[in-house]
């Protein structure tokens, strides 16, 4: 699920208009768009997809491209988990699409849907780095939901930290926010919002965190085969410097009952 890349370079020597080029080098970029749900279902196989482009005026944040193909698996009421195959170009110029990451993704569940005020969970991944220079890393925290109001609110707490011999280091604290009107139809609008804030207790300032919102729109097409069928996708449009000005996602499941 790598959200977080942080690359330490020195500005010194930057001049401007190179400046924003070289501050970008320091922030954050997210690899895929995801809020993980705190749910977890017996028999559940699902087939995923998820991707991102994202575009701007600033070379340096120009051309993101994230591809996720996943397999999961409800192992009971408590257990999902997930094999997730990472494929990403990072933004700015002389970047490539390369199948860099495997990763195993895990959400634990506390409560039942409805259960108590929160519906909380917990998610813990580990992955995988498969080329050069790209560190292996580890993703956790709490998934939280929450309806109000006829929304449907979930909001994920995440630190990540990377390993090996060109890791940097730090704790990087990112967070996910999604909110979904619930109408009762097949389809609902809503919004989320992907914020990256750099090292846990030591802020990047805010033009050099990647922040971005936008409007979404969820679909549940139902029965479509043997499974169902969900989707959602949109806009997103950053709000710091160290953002794309605009980023294309989508979610794609199939999702099978055994």
């Amino acid at each position: 699920m790598r959200r977080t890349r942080m690359t330490s370079v020195s500005t010194a020597g930057c001049l401007f208009p190179g400046l924003l080029v070289c501050l970008a080098t320091l922030s954050p970029a997210h690899a895929d768009f995801k809020v993980h749900t705190p749910d977890a279902e017996t028999g559940e196989f699902e087939l995923e997809e998820v991707g991102s482009y994202g575009n701007s005026g600033n070379p340096a944040t120009d051309n993101e491209q994230s591809f996720v193909h996943e397999l999961g698996y409800g192992v009971n009421n408590w257990w999902h988990t997930e094999v997730e195959f990472e494929t990403e170009r990072f933004p700015g110029p002389g970047n490539h699409l390369k199948f860099d990451q495997v990763t195993s993704e895990n959400q634990f569940v506390f409560t039942e849907p409805g259960e108590y005020w929160l519906d909380a969970g917990w998610f813990w991944e580990y992955g995988q780095g498969l080329t050069q220079g790209n560190p292996s890393e580890t993703t956790f925290g709490p998934t939280l939901r929450k309806e109000v109001f006829h929304t449907i609110d979930t909001v994920n707490l995440f630190l990540e930290k990377e390993f090996g011999a060109t890791a940097d280091g730090h704790m990087i604290f990112s967070y996910a926010w999604e909110t979904r009107i619930d109408l009762g139809t097949p389809i609902e609008p809503g919004f989320q919002a992907y914020g990256t804030l750099g090292p846990l207790g030591k802020f990047l300032p805010i033009s050099q965190q990647d922040q971005r919102i936008g409007p979404q729109l969820f679909a549940n097409l139902g029965p479509i085969g043997p499974g169902s069928v969900k989707m959602n996708g949109g806009i997103l449009f950053g709000l710091t410097p160290a953002a794309p000005r605009r980023t294309l996602r989508w979610q794609l499941e199939y999702e099978l009952h055994f």
